[in-house]
């Protein structure tokens, strides 16, 4: 059986968000991130949908909130689609099944040549057969269009190098909380 954090990282994989420009950061004020949550409601209402496509396995929806340039690295908006498909058909036939993934409210916003940048705590729980294990990771949010629209990204698991390339001058000035095992919440019945 593939370990739980392995799982974690498949489900979170195909998470996105755009690439970056090279100009310097915009102060986006001395605000802390929940009032600035409250300028951009729909990165809580677009993560919202992000997390409902995934429970009930929309997949193209899922897609639909993916950076481009995720699913071109992918293979392609189907070959994305598909290979997630694949693979949580194997992980529950091994009895491994997602109860549910949560997103956070952000712990923090950068603005950079135009774009909007969030870091979002995400929550994954697992039923396995060893038991119910919790997974903490985040996810980064970028908004092209003054926060009208946001793609999402799986910041967990990956290393510096593997985001440079996606958010390349963006990266090293988010926040990111440390990577995280999963820990076990409860026996499975």
């Amino acid at each position: 059986m593939r370990s739980v954090l392995l799982i974690a990282a498949l489900i979170f994989i195909s998470l996105a968000i755009g690439c970056s420009r090279k100009t310097g950061p915009v102060d986006m004020g001395l605000q802390p991130p929940s009032e600035w949550a409250k300028n951009y409601p729909n990165l809580a209402i677009q993560a919202r949908e992000l997390n409902e496509a995934f429970s009930k396995k929309d997949y193209a929806r899922f897609a639909d909130l993916i950076h481009p340039k995720v699913i071109e690295m992918a293979g392609g908006r189907e070959q994305m689609i598909a290979e997630m498909t694949k693979e949580l058909k194997e992980m529950e036939a091994e009895g491994v099944v997602i109860l549910s993934s949560t997103t956070g409210e952000p712990t923090q916003f950068i603005g950079d040549a135009g774009s909007i940048y969030a870091v979002l705590p995400s929550t994954l729980k697992i039923k396995a057969q060893a038991g119910i294990f919790q997974a903490e990771s985040s996810m980064i949010a970028v908004s092209s269009d003054g926060g009208g629209n946001w793609k999402f990204i799986d910041a967990s698991g990956k290393d510096q190098g593997e985001l440079k390339k996606l958010l390349p001058g963006v990266v090293d000035k988010l926040k990111l909380p440390p990577d995280k095992p999963p820990v076990k919440t409860s026996n499975s019945k």
